[in-house]
């Protein structure tokens, strides 16, 4: 087999197996998104075509204006914003830290802050609960950030540690030598050098707190702070179950967080991609 045989076949397979594992991911997506504008007798027939007299916008029209999916929604927004925040002030901090200062026991603090994530997310029920319920924060919406605090800091804060390592010490240097201090150079010089990899952080934190329901299950017990995973959850366990209001939920849930990926795709790019590139 001649060399430019060899390339095409690698060639073909490579796109082969990129384009399984695409509709492996996008298939389900797209058939909940089709789901949502059929009718519950459509969906129940069986048929994968369905004629166009069997698709509808009631589905959509009951989510938005029948149940209380919008103040849900825009709970999942303002938590998971809250969250989003916080978690870069604590992570950037803490990553600055780890980065830059010489501390005792500072491996032992990195490891026990990583060691975190191999614990399934079903242990910290309990605790977190006795936690929450000891501080008086149950169905408050800080006891709901504090709670999802745990599940990106972890996270957030071994990758922007990594990150700020290959921003060159050099430039810290320099900067104290100009006069400034702590502050002046974690604003001027590492945030904007550091911009990429903050944004997948911050996307990183926004994500989690999008689509945690476990946390939310525990902490929430109103509506002020249901979001909308618990719509989800209460529709597909109703007595009777409206799969295409299930689906419709389940599109408008997704649907901000493909928004918000479209605007900083590229910089999640670099901030994935510079953070391993050691200079």
């Amino acid at each position: 087999m001649s060399k430019a045989r060899r390339k095409i076949g690698v060639a073909i397979s490579a796109y082969t197996i990129v384009s399984i594992s695409m509709a492996f991911f996008i298939l389900p997506l797209l058939w909940i998104i089709y789901c949502s504008f059929r009718t519950q007798a459509s969906i129940f027939t069986g048929k994968v075509f369905a004629s166009l007299h069997e698709f509808t916008l009631e589905n959509y029209t009951t989510i938005l204006s029948v149940t209380d999916y919008p103040t849900y929604f825009m709970n999942s927004f303002k938590i998971a914003t809250m969250v989003s925040l916080l978690a870069l002030i604590c992570s950037i901090a803490g990553a600055y830290g780890l980065s830059r200062f010489k501390i005792k026991g500072k491996n032992a603090i990195i490891l026990g802050i990583f060691s975190t994530q191999m614990f399934p997310q079903v242990l910290l029920i309990i605790p977190m609960y006795l936690i929450v319920f000891s501080l008086q924060m149950l169905d408050t919406v800080i006891g709901v950030v504090l709670g999802q605090l745990i599940l990106v800091l972890p996270f957030s804060i071994w990758m922007l540690k990594g990150y700020f390592d290959n921003i060159p010490v050099d430039i810290d240097d320099s900067a104290r030598v100009d006069g400034c201090n702590i502050f002046q150079r974690l604003w001027h010089i590492i945030l904007p050098i550091g911009a990429p990899g903050i944004m997948v952080a911050g996307f990183f934190s926004f994500v989690v707190s999008w689509g945690d329901y476990l946390i939310v299950s525990i902490i929430s017990q109103s509506q002020r702070t249901a979001t909308a995973t618990l719509v989800i959850q209460r529709l597909s366990s109703a007595l009777l179950i409206r799969w295409g209001q299930v689906a419709a939920a389940a599109v408008l849930t997704i649907v901000p967080t493909i928004i918000l990926f479209s605007f900083v795709q590229k910089r999640l790019v670099e901030g994935l991609t510079a953070g391993a590139i050691k200079e």
